[in-house]
C-alpha cells in the first residue's frame, strides 16, 4: 500500500522535498556568486566595453 506521507512522483516526504529544495537554492546562490566573481575578475584583468 502507498505511504500517505510520500509526495508523488518523487517518493519524498514533504520535509525531505523541502530540504532538497533548500540545498538546490543554496547551490544556485553559490554558483551565482562564483560566476559574478569570475566576471568581475575577467573585467579587471581584461576590461571590455572601454
Amino acid at each position: 500500500m502507498a505511504d500517505p506521507n510520500k509526495v508523488w512522483p518523487t517518493g519524498l516526504t514533504e520535509a525531505e522535498s523541502e530540504e532538497v529544495h533548500r540545498h538546490l537554492i543554496q547551490g544556485t546562490q553559490i554558483f551565482g556568486m562564483i560566476a559574478a566573481l569570475a566576471h568581475l575578475l575577467a573585467y579587471i584583468y581584461s576590461p571590455w566595453l572601454k
